[in-house]
């Protein structure tokens, strides 16, 4: 309401931007947002368009990654800014970064945001869940055809979620491209969601990790089964059971 900048931070896929985005329109409806990259800050052009929005065109200004240019392209960031920072009719703007960066330049360009917000990730408010799901539901246009049955909510609320609102929104795109109507079941989700990882895992361990799911729920949790159908030993599938996070028993 003060028209004060502000910078979010927070871990990628938390929804900094969607909630910057809610936070313009509870603030200025009407408003032209404008909604910036500055990791593309060395594209031809780019350059200009900031200018062009902070200084003639939008009400209010995102400007996402600002701690990915490098030094000399952040300086030049920064000057855009405190030019517009100047103005009598200055934009609002707000920037989004990573938890916890760091830099001389990042500094210089922080100062001229008073207050810092972060948001935490998804593991930390894992509530939300029972609002989230249908929201984003709606989002993929399934809102009130779709309904998340309690079983596979449980599973989806003890998930990890290392990737935050942007992976739930993920699995649950990957869901309905099955599953269109009704109610969605444990046996609808994809293996990530019946995982408790803290880690964002590599392409290789996503399909290994994938694949003892698979063979879980095939053997309904049975883990002796599951290791001979895999070619493991059932020391190796309790281990990467563990290693995994995997829930079980599965069926």
């Amino acid at each position: 309401r003060s028209g004060e900048w502000l910078a979010v931070e927070g871990e990628p896929g938390v929804g900094k931007v969607a909630v910057l985005r809610a936070v313009q329109l509870r603030r200025q409806p009407v408003g032209r947002l404008a909604v910036l990259d500055a990791a593309e800050a060395g594209e031809p052009g780019w350059t200009g368009e900031l200018r062009r929005a902070v200084l003639t065109d939008a009400d209010s200004i995102v400007l996402r990654h600002v701690d990915a240019p490098d030094p000399a392209k952040l300086r030049s960031v920064a000057a855009t800014l405190q030019e517009a920072a100047r103005r009598t009719h200055r934009p609002w703007v707000a920037v989004t970064s990573a938890p916890g960066a760091r830099g001389k330049d990042l500094a210089k360009l922080l100062r001229l945001f008073p207050g810092t917000v972060e948001i935490p990730p998804l593991r930390h408010h894992m509530e939300d869940m029972q609002q989230l799901v249908p929201f984003l539901l709606s989002r993929l246009g399934h809102g009130g055809q779709l309904t998340c049955s309690p079983e596979a909510m449980q599973l989806l609320m003890r998930s990890g979620w290392p990737g935050n609102v942007e992976q739930v929104l993920h699995v649950l795109r990957r869901v309905v491209q099955h599953r269109r109507t009704g109610t969605i079941r444990p046996d609808d989700l994809p293996p990530e969601s019946r995982t408790v990882s803290r880690r964002l895992l590599s392409q290789l361990e996503s399909m290994e990790r994938d694949a003892i799911v698979r063979s879980l729920v095939d053997a309904k949790g049975n883990k002796v089964k599951a290791a001979r159908a895999l070619g493991m030993s059932r020391a190796t599938i309790y281990r990467k059971i563990h290693e995994y996070g995997i829930v079980t028993p599965l069926g």
